[in-house]
């Protein structure tokens, strides 16, 4: 499944109070690069349909911390359906390498019916994808959605995130809708979620402006964070959980 001659970059989580990040932001705005997407705000929305195939694999394998895993999602921006990326993320250790294709409303909207088909004419991505949900029947498991705040620099292809208001909806067909989702959030209150994304080194000066001394790396994602709550999460850990025990 893995191509080791795929590039790859290292990647970095801290769940963090507020209060911790909001200083770190500040000393980064100094001498980053705002991304080009974020605007006048300063900042953009991300929206995400997340999936998963018939047993929960990319949740299990998250639970689990299997070495090499991957996972599917279609994400939008902002609440616009302009744009809408097909996105395979793949993992090995803390590594992550992203595979993406732009597909238009109308694709979208048959892969939500289940009615994808193959075709010389399509990104090789989606056929992939379509093949994945004929095969081991990918199928729609959760929304998430966010505010980010992105820096970039040169050095090191370096890309910081400042994750916010995450919160997970169980409105499966409500991907392209523009309005607020029914849902809940996936941190405790006053907790956010800063990403490091980097490819052969992180600056030193970058590393200073974000340590704050109390950082702990996270090895969960924010599909695992939506769908923890949930029942179907937590009954088909519990069972994975015992087969493994007494294999």
């Amino acid at each position: 499944m893995f191509d080791e001659n795929r590039k790859y970059r290292h990647e970095f989580k801290y769940i963090e109070p507020e209060i911790r990040l909001r200083p770190a932001e500040l000393r980064l705005s100094a001498f980053m690069q705002k991304d080009r997407h974020s605007g006048e705000k300063g900042f953009y929305s991300i929206r995400s349909l997340y999936f998963d195939d018939l047993t929960d694999t990319f949740l299990t394998d998250n639970i689990f911390g299997v070495d090499e895993r991957e996972k599917w999602r279609i994400r939008i921006y902002d609440r616009s359906s302009d744009f809408i990326s097909l996105e395979r993320k793949m993992r090995k250790a803390d590594m992550i390498s992203k595979d993406s294709c732009r597909i238009s409303t109308d694709e979208f909207n048959s892969l939500m019916k289940d009615r994808g088909e193959i075709s010389d004419g399509n990104d090789p991505l989606l056929n992939l994808f379509i093949i994945g949900m004929k095969t081991k029947g990918l199928h729609p498991a959760i929304i998430v959605e966010y505010e980010r705040t992105p820096f970039t620099a040169n050095e090191g292809n370096t890309r910081i995130t400042f994750d916010r208001c995450i919160r997970s909806s169980s409105e499966l067909d409500g991907l392209l809708a523009d309005r607020e989702l029914a849902g809940r959030p996936v941190l405790e209150t006053g907790q956010n979620l800063l990403e490091v994304k980097f490819d052969g080194f992180l600056p030193d000066h970058i590393a200073h402006a974000i340590e704050n001394g109390h950082m702990h790396r996270e090895t969960f994602s924010k599909y695992y964070l939506a769908r923890k709550f949930s029942f179907s999460a937590v009954s088909r850990y519990t069972v994975a959980g015992r087969l493994r025990a007494s294999s």
